[in-house]
């Protein structure tokens, strides 16, 4: 019997290939190459790409901390159009907070996304778009507004404001294996439902001002500029989620989770031991997907934005 401990590890080119084959690339609206992991650690980046793009994947997207860009791996990756996106992850403006925050070097990650826009300039190419995805949190609220005037200095095609997706400490120490990670994910008091409200609907009014001056798409967490006056942001309206019927991940195991948002934690199958087919209509999976639909989730479940109504 498998368990759900979080390994860390890499996957083979070849262990990828075998996985990669249980899929169509008409399956697939988008194929997502990272999770759990900066993709631009592997040296066999660009090869991986190569190959799923020849296997006809035509959307392929990856998700980097973009500190590790390597001047060829990006030549590459422009010129021959293996990416359509590439989200860097982004929590703050300035330098100093967000060597706070991430623990590497702000000059050297303004640097990166030059470097991508410079190819892209060079060889005329629109892809791979350019988003920045941040996560919202009390410690960065009033640093917000700043990203939208950074994405427009390094001209940025999108920027992404998603919900922190914290855990209780409780939650962690029953099911995560991760030892020195207590202070980083078990920050429920960080979520901005616990920030004042019309501090948050300021913040996002100044965010959606600039996106019209800037001519910045952005997309917010949830949408606060609808919400009435006296809105109560830890308040939703419904419980609901589709993800399980648009989302798959695979861990580096072969694992198959139904979501990102509690990948490492609840798998319902594994490649190594059946088909996707097998596994979407297996008891587990099934029973997952049953258990959403009828309002009595797992306790995962229970505390994500998604089923509470937010985005990401």
């Amino acid at each position: 019997m498998r368990t759900n401990k979080f390994i860390q590890k890499d996957i083979s080119f070849e262990i990828f290939k075998k996985y990669l084959s249980n899929f169509h690339p008409e399956m697939c609206y988008c194929l997502l190459l990272s999770d759990f992991g900066e993709p631009f650690l592997r040296k066999d980046l660009v090869d991986i790409l190569r190959y799923v793009k020849s296997e006809g994947f035509e959307r392929v997207d990856v998700v980097s901390n973009g500190t590790l860009f390597q001047n060829h791996d990006i030549k590459a990756i422009v010129k021959e159009r293996l990416l359509r996106k590439i989200s860097i992850s982004l929590e703050a403006a300035t330098k100093e907070r967000f060597e706070d925050i991430r623990g590497t070097n702000f000059n050297e990650f303004i640097s990166n996304i030059i470097l991508l826009r410079g190819y892209k300039e060079k060889f005329k190419s629109k892809y791979p778009d350019i988003f920045l995805s941040t996560v919202c949190m009390k410690t960065n609220l009033l640093e917000l507004p700043k990203i939208m005037d950074l994405a427009h200095e390094l001209r940025i095609d999108f920027v992404d404001f998603v919900h922190l997706n914290s855990i209780s400490l409780d939650m962690f120490n029953l099911n995560m294996n991760l030892p020195g990670f207590q202070d980083k994910l078990c920050i429920s008091g960080q979520h901005l439902d616990t920030c004042d409200s019309e501090l948050v609907k300021n913040i996002f009014r100044q965010i959606h001002e600039k996106s019209l001056q800037y001519n910045i798409t952005y997309l917010p967490p949830e949408n606060y500029l609808s919400k009435g006056n006296n809105g109560d942001l830890s308040k939703t309206m419904n419980t609901k989620c589709e993800i399980p019927y648009k989302w798959i991940q695979i861990g580096s195991d072969g694992s198959i989770f139904p979501c990102c948002q509690i990948s490492k934690r609840i798998a319902v199958g594994n490649l190594n031991d059946s088909t996707f087919e097998q596994i979407w209509d297996n008891e587990k999976f099934k029973k997952f997907r049953s258990d959403l639909e009828t309002g009595t989730p797992n306790d995962w479940c229970k505390i994500c934005n998604v089923y509470k109504g937010k985005r990401f």
